[in-house]
């Protein structure tokens, strides 16, 4: 299948989730200059259930303030427009995605653990590198892999013949999915978060996790996703889909600047920080 003929159908799929109005509003406040942490919480407001969620994840370690945030201004007043936007961009998605079972025989809550797992990588490596914006490269993490929950979601059959090709050849289902599809993951995942309209920094980790060479922009974002996939499933953190682990692209490394003796403390602290993470942002806890 050409990439052009899968667009179309997705353009035609009515029942592909949208993001929710709230995400669209937060977005258009969070690019105006004259929005207030006010404006914007009175948006995330609107939603009781999200609200309580945002301030859980808040007041979790990730951030570790000494007190409690008691309110969605208060915490857009410490965390940062963007980074309110983001928090509520993925429990948008975990919101979206959360119900749905395919009919393939993914497991759905070990691909979850995996990408939170990634995100808790990408945060730790944003610490490691000295990149400012931590939730950027979580977020980043959490969506890189969207694209297989959309294939098992829209196109049971095709996925169904992509995981028995992983079981049967013990194969990436990256491989599968040229082989069988003709496209990957991460090209369905890119089409997804376009026809969403995130930011190209959200988009290229999610096009480009698996061939970091192939874009020129995001570079250290794209290197950043690349490295924590790849050490999730080094310490089987959660299960993307197969059992392989890729190698690291020499190029992505040499962009990160680190030192092979980080790698052991880095995959160390992903390991303690993702009980938390997983029980903080999974849907069960979230809904709660």
């Amino acid at each position: 299948m050409e990439k052009s003929q899968l667009k179309k159908i997705l353009n035609n799929i009515k029942d592909i989730p949208t993001l929710p109005q709230v995400f669209v509003k937060l977005t258009e406040l969070v690019n105006d200059p004259r929005s207030s942490a006010k404006d914007l919480g009175r948006v995330v407001s609107i939603d009781q259930s999200q609200t309580a969620r945002l301030l859980k994840l808040v007041n979790s370690s990730f951030y570790g303030f000494p007190r409690k945030v008691a309110s969605v201004t208060e915490a857009i007043a410490l965390i940062g427009f963007n980074a309110v936007k983001n928090l509520c961009l993925s429990i948008s998605i975990f919101d979206l995605f959360a119900d749905s079972n395919g009919a393939s025989g993914f497991n759905r809550e070990k691909f979850w653990q995996h990408s939170i797992g990634c995100a808790v990588g990408g945060k730790v490596l944003a610490k490691y590198i000295g990149y400012p914006e931590k939730e950027e490269l979580f977020i980043a993490g959490l969506l890189h892999d969207i694209g297989k929950l959309l294939l098992d979601q829209f196109f049971h059959d095709i996925f169904q013949q992509i995981t028995t090709l992983v079981r049967e050849r013990d194969m990436l289902m990256l491989e599968a999915e040229r082989e069988v599809l003709g496209l990957t993951h991460a090209q369905v995942g890119q089409m997804l978060a376009e026809r969403w309209k995130l930011p190209f920094k959200l988009v290229d980790p999610i096009a480009y996790h698996h061939q970091p060479r192939k874009s020129r922009r995001f570079v250290k974002e794209i290197a950043v996703v690349h490295l924590a996939d790849i050490l999730c499933r080094a310490i089987d953190l959660g299960w993307g889909g197969d059992n392989r682990i890729p190698e690291v692209d020499k190029e992505s490394w040499k962009t990160l600047n680190l030192k092979l003796s980080a790698l052991e403390p880095i995959m160390r602290e992903m390991e303690r920080e993702f009980a938390e993470a997983a029980a903080i942002i999974s849907n069960y806890q979230l809904r709660n």
